[in-house]
């Protein structure tokens, strides 16, 4: 075998090794979602959403020092767009994810309900802002809140609500079968492993100007 097929075999098997690591951090990425969504209090608890960034903050920080040896070792390399293109992927995925989860667990189990406004209040969510409306049901059960938008106090509201508790009230009817979103995420996960793959085949070109080490 000639230098030039060892160095395109090379290039191609670091890039095939990279979308098994793609699909590892689809895999935690979706994994965190959906562990997360099997809690009795799902997202809504400070200590389950600062675990969750706890874990992915620490995998992606775990990346940045591989990447950050890399680029040491190859000062002429420029900033790749790649590597943050992967990181928004995970992000997505994970933002995806709980969204199909979520639709998933109201289109099966959810129920509509005619709710009432009986107050407006200023939003009380860690990542919300502005102003919620506090429902109730027609036995004056509280329900939870939404986001008022040009909600009144007084006016009636079709919800949705999880008898499990596992998800707060939802404004409308049980949403559709999301098959669309569970075809978004596939989608996703694609890009990302080409993403990741080209992060592999890139390093590989790289190492080959990497002047031998002393020994």
């Amino acid at each position: 075998m000639s230098t030039t097929e060892r160095r395109w075999l090379v290039r191609f098997s670091w890039a095939a090794l990279a979308v098994p690591a793609s699909a590892m951090l689809t895999a935690i990425a979706f994994g965190l979602v959906y562990g997360a969504s099997l809690t009795p209090v799902g997202w809504r608890n400070t200590f389950v959403m600062g675990f969750v960034g706890m874990v992915l903050g620490g995998g992606l920080l775990g990346l940045a020092f591989v990447l950050y040896d890399f680029r040491t070792q190859n000062p002429e390399e420029g900033v790749h767009v790649q590597e943050i293109a992967v990181a928004i992927c995970v992000a997505v995925t994970m933002f995806v994810g709980w969204i199909v989860l979520k639709d998933h667990a109201l289109h099966e189990r959810g129920r509509p309900v005619r709710a009432v406004v009986t107050a407006l209040q200023a939003s009380a969510g860690p990542f919300d802002a502005g102003t919620e409306a506090v429902l109730a049901d027609a036995s004056h059960h509280p329900l939870g809140a939404i986001g008022a938008g040009d909600l009144a106090v007084g006016d009636h509201i079709t919800v949705t609500i999880d008898p499990r508790g596992r998800y707060g009230v939802s404004a409308g009817p049980p949403p559709a079968n999301p098959e669309w979103l569970w075809t978004l995420s596939a989608l996703i996960a694609v890009v990302q492993a080409l993403l990741t793959a080209s992060i592999g085949f890139s390093a590989a070109r790289a190492r080959e100007h990497w002047p031998p080490r002393a020994r």
